[in-house]
């Protein structure tokens, strides 16, 4: 902004004071009219040069640091963009750790239940002693799975509180709507073509190409009219004495015509419009190289999505089945006509199955994530 201030006073005025003191070896005759006899010169003058017309080189100019500006605002709505992603996707780990740790207490809860009527059983000679045995190993085997689960969870926190500059303190906790947000996006369709336009439209990355284009287009509008001539005109009022105080005072007026000749530094201008233009044929390049990948990405993204819904309801299925084969097992158990491995079995596949479907969910809303990054969002996803 202060560049675009400095351009705008180029159109102002240019106000200057001369003070010249020199003697001379012998004056001419059209001096002595000022000077008398004397070698001796002292000349005074105020001018003033107003800028008539340029081309337009002080507008382009100013247009060419309004694009310079908006590669900055461009590079800001970047950071914005891998801060939304990246603050989402440690939201959605941290959601799924917590969750991770929640089933594997369910587990270890269920596997001590079975550890009673394991030792009931045992204390009455209707089952062996290893059965107990068994059941002790499977809860200190999720004890250990829940212990890596929480150190997952305390990285996890970690990671966020770090995101967020550490302004969560060291115990937070945060509110599980893992449920609401799958059940608001499961359902939601996406359109390509919309998707397409969106991303031409708002990635950050074309967008910066587009503007870096219009300031090589800019540049060698500029260097083209370095061999316009610019138009002033100018007033100067002035005394020559030779002494003080001084007499003589005169004046004039007038319009001045300034042109850079294409000699020496001049014929620079030329080849710098050469390299501009060979840099925009590069940015065009770059730009259908980033685009392609972009769209394959956000192609990938749908792909992946309507995969993971072609899985869930079986997912969902197998962990209804698993709820099913666990109670089954367990009330054949206590009447003695089950044995405890298919109780242990029953768990682990209930337990397994759960932590599939967990990871399924946070897969979908990581993919609406990452596909809400490449179509060049800087907002959240979601509305937590």
């Amino acid at each position: 902004m202060k560049q675009i201030d400095y351009l705008n006073k180029d159109y102002l005025p240019q106000i200057f004071f001369d003070l010249n003191i020199s003697r001379w070896d012998w004056v001419m005759p059209n001096k002595q009219k000022y000077l008398g006899n004397s070698l001796n010169d002292l000349y005074a003058a105020f001018r003033v040069n107003q800028l008539i017309y340029d081309w337009n080189k002080n507008s382009l100019q100013k247009e060419y640091t309004d694009k310079s500006i908006d590669v900055d605002r461009t590079f800001t709505r970047k950071l914005r963009q891998a801060f939304s992603f990246s603050i989402t996707k440690s939201y959605l780990e941290l959601l799924k750790a917590k969750r991770t740790v929640q089933i594997q207490e369910e587990a270890i809860n269920q596997l001590k239940d079975h550890l009673k009527n394991a030792e009931a059983l045992y204390s009455i000679g209707k089952v062996s002693n290893l059965d107990v045995i068994k059941a002790q190993v499977q809860i200190e085997v999720a004890l250990d799975e829940l212990a890596k689960a929480k150190n997952q969870l305390d990285i996890q926190k970690n990671n966020i509180n770090v995101i967020c500059g550490n302004a969560l303190g060291e115990s937070f906790d945060v509110v599980d709507n893992i449920d609401e947000l799958w059940k608001e996006y499961s359902s939601k369709s996406f359109s390509v073509d919309e998707l397409h336009n969106l991303l031409i439209a708002k990635h950050p990355d074309l967008e910066n190409i587009r503007t870096q284009k219009e300031l090589r287009s800019k540049e060698a509008e500029l260097f083209n009219k370095e061999y316009y001539p610019n138009f002033y005109a100018f007033g100067i009022t002035n005394v020559e004495d030779s002494k003080i105080p001084m007499d003589h005072f005169n004046w004039n007026v007038g319009v001045t015509v300034s042109y850079s000749l294409p000699f020496f530094k001049g014929s620079n201008f030329q080849e710098k419009v050469e390299q501009s233009k060979i840099r925009i044929d590069a940015l065009q390049e770059n730009e259908k190289a980033i685009l392609q990948q972009l769209e394959t990405n956000v192609k990938n993204n749908l792909v992946k999505l309507d995969d993971i819904k072609s899985r869930i309801s079986g997912t969902q299925k197998i962990v209804k089945l698993a709820e099913e084969s666990l109670t089954t097992a367990n009330l054949k158990y206590n009447i003695g006509k089950g044995s405890s491995l298919d109780v242990l079995d029953a768990e682990t596949v209930l337990t397994t199955a759960k932590l599939n479907l967990n990871q399924i969910v946070i897969d979908y809303l990581l993919t609406i994530a990452e596909l809400n990054y490449n179509i060049g969002s800087d907002e959240l996803p979601f509305n937590y």
